[in-house]
């Protein structure tokens, strides 16, 4: 009998840490409503990689959904992120990232038709091929925005260096 309860008394605390240590990570640089968070990094071929590709011929993504700009292409510079509303149909997800100073920036436009599954899936936005850059190179800036069908801003999100807000009232 008190075997039995020591198992339990274990399993219990083994639970709470996992619970613990599954938090939801801290929110970016800008707290715009709309997004739980965005993380950025950048990942080679074999960060991506899964353990069940061993056993499969194709990619698996779990519970993400994953984007990239060259779909063959797997190593670059990823967005990590979560939204805090469901997308209607027909969403875009629109990400513009700064290269360079004096220069215009870069648009990538994905659809949201599909959605990461509760509860620990995300979006994965991958600048990969071309767009990935060197392997040191990261944004000067960025912005995510999910639009609806007619083009209304859902929710928005950019780094620090994006703009001012006077600057992004005016465009």
């Amino acid at each position: 009998m008190s075997s039995s309860l020591g198992i339990t008394f274990c399993r219990a605390i083994i639970v709470s840490l996992a619970l613990v240590a599954c938090q939801a990570p801290p929110p970016s640089v800008t707290d715009m409503p709309g997004f739980s968070y965005i993380h950025s990094k950048r990942r080679s071929e074999a960060d991506v990689a899964r353990a069940s590709e061993a056993f499969y011929a194709r990619e698996k993504h779990g519970q993400d959904v994953v984007f990239r700009t060259t779909e063959n292409e797997r190593a670059g510079y990823y967005f990590y992120f979560k939204l805090d509303f469901d997308p209607p149909p027909q969403s875009r997800l629109v990400l513009e990232v700064t290269r360079t100073e004096n220069v215009a920036p870069e648009r990538y436009d994905f659809s949201l038709s599909m959605k990461p599954k509760f509860p620990w899936g995300e979006y994965v936005v991958g600048l990969t091929g071309k767009e990935a850059g060197g392997s040191k190179w990261i944004p000067i800036a960025w912005c995510l925005t999910v639009v609806d069908a007619q083009g209304k801003i859902l929710a928005s999100q950019h780094s620090f260096l994006w703009g001012t807000p006077m600057e992004l009232e005016a465009n």
